[in-house]
């Protein structure tokens, strides 16, 4: 019996595996426009003069444009489920990781002719950039990928009698996606919560005479996508709970981190990012919190483990008497667990009675329409011919508030009767297990189908950061631009305003709380909501991996995948074995400072993107010094390198090669000088030296960077 269950259970997974790569071809639509663009870029540049291809290019265009047209088709046949559906899905797999293979090509070509024109001939003759052998390899490999393309386009054609469509229409409302303002007075948009929030205004304005314990819990449970976040946020920005001395929000999420929490909190209160041991930081919150009334809102609270409850009840207990923490979770057990202990049960630090805890349930589905009108019109619009079947999508959100607000977007660049009706009549299977969570991804996916073509890929790339992870908006658009979904920071700015409009990004914490002046457009730092997150990482399955240095078992190469985050790596250097050779964006965390061998990047011609930062991660020190891996210098087409707080003293030698680089973070770093052949670095606009105050010499050319 063993041995039969351990089989289903191996046969399960590799179809859930499967299941998810074929999901993951949703993307193939917005990869196909992105590489048609960059084709017609290409036809008419210099280099495929020079390098004598401008006839294969002009024809692999033509070929990807006869495949897009017929993407759409693809793609509605990928959904009808079952083998039939799965035929298509796997198509647009393989038209994906085809123009994938052509984008590698165009970019390595291009890369190729930046260093020809930036290095002396002497030097390209003794380099891996050898001219003479360029125009041996090149050829190869540009009729390999024209092969490729094809055989696809061939396979579309003939044995699944794809037929071109038009593309859909974007309704009749004008494209232009409006700014978004931050700050005080933001409105939450939060519909059919009020009795909730005037109970839990009630429960924290309880005087301190009739608490039955020093410091409340309120508990928010609910199911992902519910409105936990959004009614904690009203309450926050309710001027009636001014009362507390100070209000402080933290982003906990499912990877329960002790520190991180304290050091959050400290940071709020002192106003300033201090790097503390465990113990020093106890201290330090004693004394912060013993003064004050404290208002704390714990969001997406995981962590089922009593113990660890009791050390968070025992780090937040030194507030005064009436303080309150608000945790949301979506588990019932979080809650029992904070009831035991020894703290709970001297009623020091306890939750509020049963009768008291916010069970939030599904909304009315009048309410999610209002959401949908919200997003979907502007004041004065007319929408009685579209209200009929609007009520009816509403009807099919199972509640959600997330789910509502991503659909009203979506329909408000859609405004027409087909289009909605679409909308209302698209089912999606993602064959999950667990029934709440499968319905309300399913009717995420909808939204993601109807989302703008051109914010698809910035999207789904937000799958490479961890559950939780508070966002560097300046670095996402700058990862964005090198990797060539975006072609300008406005660009950037209005995919995060969509996905902002979509809820599908968040600010971390309620604006208002913040005394931090307005910020128009686009706030400084955004977090993905986890039901979110699970939605990209399903679509982004085939194309991301998590490579653990600890467990050899998330070795196993990934042949196609173009995203990775590397975990508790140890010194280990077997692991950089396993990186994918495809790989495009590559983000350590969890580093430690620890010195990379001098071949980690070897394997990894074509990554674009590599985030170093993630060394500081828990706060712990770094080593004295760190040396750049000299394998860096054959990332040709790197774009974006952060390597904020890393102990580095010198670049590597012949840094100046990586002709592509467009963004540098060296912010903290132990450099002492500053190499003149940095200035060849002719597309270089961003460059990060803030903190370094070791670095007591610039190159005098520094200012000729344009």
């Amino acid at each position: 019996p063993d041995f039969r269950q351990r089989r289903a259970i191996a046969w399960w997974l590799r179809w859930r595996a499967m299941a998810m790569s074929e999901i993951g071809s949703v993307i193939a639509g917005a990869v196909g426009k992105q590489i048609v663009g960059m084709l017609g870029d290409y036809a008419a540049s210099e280099v495929t003069l020079q390098w004598r291809y401008r006839e294969e290019v002009l024809e692999m265009e033509e070929t990807m444009k006869d495949l897009e047209a017929v993407l759409s088709d693809a793609d509605d046949k990928s959904r009808r489920g079952g083998d039939g559906g799965r035929v298509f899905q796997r198509w647009l797999t393989k038209f994906k990781r085809a123009a994938y293979d052509v984008e590698d090509v165009l970019d390595e070509l291009d890369a190729n002719d930046l260093i020809n024109k930036s290095q002396s001939k002497v030097s390209l003759w003794f380099s891996r950039n050898n001219q003479l052998l360029q125009r041996i390899t090149m050829p190869h490999k540009m009729k390999k990928v024209m092969m490729k393309i094809d055989q696809v386009e061939k396979e579309g054609r003939r044995r699944l009698n794809l037929v071109p469509q038009q593309a859909r229409g974007e309704g009749s409302r004008n494209n232009e996606i409006p700014a978004v303002h931050y700050g005080d007075g933001v409105k939450t948009g939060m519909v059919g919560r009020g009795i909730e929030k005037d109970k839990i205004i009630s429960l924290l304005l309880t005087t301190e005479e009739t608490n039955q314990q020093d410091i409340s819990i309120i508990p928010v449970v609910g199911l992902g996508g519910i409105g936990k976040t959004t009614l904690a946020e009203s309450v926050l920005a309710d001027k009636r709970v001014s009362v507390f001395d100070v209000a402080i929000w933290v982003n906990v999420s499912k990877q329960f981190d002790l520190h991180k929490i304290g050091g959050a909190i400290l940071k709020r209160m002192m106003n300033s990012t201090i790097n503390l041991d465990n113990s020093d930081l106890q201290l330090h919150l004693k004394k912060e919190l013993a003064t004050r009334r404290y208002l704390i809102v714990l969001d997406d609270l995981w962590e089922e483990d009593g113990n660890n409850l009791e050390r968070l009840k025992e780090m937040l207990q030194h507030g005064r008497k009436g303080s309150s923490i608000i945790v949301t979770t979506r588990s019932r057990s979080v809650v029992q667990q904070l009831r035991t202990g020894f703290l709970a049960n001297q009623r020091k630090i306890c939750p509020v009675p049963e009768s008291d805890i916010i069970d939030l349930g599904v909304l009315e589905p009048g309410d999610c329409w209002e959401l949908i009108k919200q997003r979907a019109f502007g004041s004065d619009d007319d929408h009685s011919g579209l209200e009929e079947i609007g009520k009816q999508i509403a009807g099919k959100c199972g509640g959600l508030p997330l789910v509502a607000n991503a659909l009203g977007q979506v329909m408000s660049e859609l405004r027409t009767v087909g289009a909605w009706e679409d909308i209302r009549d698209t089912k999606v299977d993602l064959g999950l297990r667990e029934a709440h969570q499968e319905e309300a991804l399913e009717r995420l996916m909808v939204s993601y189908y109807y989302m703008k073509i051109e914010f698809k890929m910035c999207f789904t790339y937000l799958a490479a950061f961890p559950k939780g992870f508070v966002m560097h908006i300046n670095h996402i658009i700058q990862q964005w631009n090198a990797l060539g979904y975006i072609s300008s920071r406005h660009d950037g700015q209005r995919c995060i305003n969509y996905l902002l409009g979509m809820s599908f990004l968040r600010i971390p914490g309620s604006a208002s709380v913040s005394p931090s002046p307005l910020h128009f457009g686009v706030p400084p730092k955004l977090v993905m909501h986890d039901l979110v997150h699970d939605l990209a990482s399903i679509i982004a399955a085939d194309e991301l991996v998590d490579l653990d240095a600890t467990k050899s078992t998330s070795w196993n190469r990934a042949r196609y995948c173009r995203h990775a985050q590397l975990t508790n790596f140890k010194n280990d250097p077997e692991i950089f074995k396993y990186i994918p050779g495809k790989l495009r964006s590559l983000h350590f965390r969890d580093l430690g400072g620890l010195q990379l061998p001098k071949k980690a990047f070897s394997r990894s011609k074509f990554i674009r993107v590599l985030d170093l930062s993630g060394h500081s991660a828990k706060g712990q020190p770094a080593p004295s010094g760190v040396v750049l891996p000299s394998s860096i210098n054959q990332l040709k087409l790197i774009r974006y390198i952060d390597a904020a707080g890393l102990p580095i003293k010198s670049l590597p030698k012949n840094f100046h090669v990586l002709q592509n680089m467009e963004t540098l973070i060296l912010s903290n770093s132990m450099l002492e000088t500053f190499p003149d052949s940095i200035c060849r670095l002719s597309k270089l606009c961003y460059l990060d030296l803030s903190g370094s105050s070791s670095l007591n010499k610039m190159p005098a050319s520094l200012g000729d960077l344009t």
